[in-house]
């Protein structure tokens, strides 16, 4: 993938600096059991500044697709107003021009509000395949680009073999917030359960709809963005797993799934060949995994400087769908 030209160069000379500067000692900070408080909240407020230019770029990006979304609709049926509503003119035809409100009119401004749930995945596949930096790096671009925002509610969590929240959607996100992520994240869980995580999610933002108030509860929209290597998603059954991603479309719940593919990684993700059985007796067909891969929306990134371009392309699509489910 490219790096875009605005801010990406620099982000890109100071972030390779840093990683033959430091990258030992973050190795070092990151194999204790837990990350004391102090040495995580440095570094977090570490990552912060190395990614600062990647989140203004991308908090930007994101701001001209959410920009139309926050304009004041049109509603209502007035015999005067600002444009036609074309499914009351032939009606209007039909009944000899006497059912003539047939106008809308801009009404109170509506803002749609936003519930964006990061998961970063905690399993220790991410440690093997030499993701977790660059977990914590995308994780870091895209809390401060959705902070800066003032996008919504934003939450995080962590997933492998249990689901573990680690920021609700109620709370402000701060420092400490980051902190306690970089603490708690040990990539320590043996499997990853992502049905069950799916399960799990898919009941958090129900409960977390509900507590919106009625009028602001139907124009929320909800994200979840998973971040994650991708590898052992079938452990519970390719069956199991494709029945929670439809069970999430269904809930409104718009899943995108950032692929972390390390390019100092042995195999990329690209080459993984998997068997597909299709009878007894018969010999398996071998398919890439990423033609089975169960998530429609998916992203495969392999430097944090494309980042920005490349979620802000795939969510411009999820708000596209939003605004035309709108209209």
């Amino acid at each position: 993938m490219e790096t875009s030209p605005q801010g990406g160069l620099h982000a890109s000379v100071t972030l390779e600096l840093y990683h033959q500067e430091h990258q030992l000692q973050v190795e070092h900070h990151l194999s204790w059991t837990g990350l004391r408080e102090a040495a995580a909240a440095s570094m977090w407020l570490r990552y912060q500044a190395l990614t600062s230019a990647l989140s203004q770029q991308l908090c930007e990006q994101l701001r001209l697709i959410l920009e139309p979304t926050q304009a004041a609709k049109l509603k209502g049926d007035y015999r005067t107003g600002k444009r036609l509503n074309m499914r009351k003119v032939i009606p209007y035809i039909a009944s000899q021009f006497r059912k003539d409100k047939i106008w809308l009119r801009r009404t109170k401004p509506s803002k749609r509000e936003y519930q964006i749930c990061l998961a970063v995945d905690d399993s220790s596949s991410m440690v093997d395949n030499h993701s977790k930096q660059l977990a914590f790096e995308s994780l870091s671009v895209i809390i401060n680009a959705l902070t800066l925002l003032e996008v919504g509610q934003v939450s995080v969590c962590s997933f492998g073999e249990q689901m573990q929240l680690l920021h609700p959607f109620q709370q402000q996100f701060n420092d400490e917030s980051g902190a306690r992520i970089l603490r708690l994240c040990q990539f320590q869980q043996k499997k990853t359960r992502i049905a069950q995580f799916l399960e799990t999610c898919i009941k958090m933002f129900l409960s977390a709809r509900q507590q919106i108030p009625g009028s602001i509860n139907s124009e929320t929209a909800q994200l979840l963005l998973i971040v994650s290597d991708g590898r052992g998603l079938f452990l519970e059954g390719k069956e199991r797993v494709v029945a929670a991603v439809q069970a999430a479309r269904t809930a409104n719940i718009f899943v995108i799934f950032v692929v972390l593919d390390n390019p100092n990684t042995r195999d990329s993700i690209l080459d993984i060949k998997v068997p597909i059985f299709k009878g007894p007796g018969e010999l398996p067909e071998i398919h890439s995994y990423m033609e089975k891969f169960p998530f429609p929306f998916y992203v495969i990134l392999r430097d944090v400087n494309a980042l920005p371009e490349t979620l802000s392309d795939a969510l411009r699509q999820w708000f596209e769908l939003i605004t035309a489910a709108d209209q």
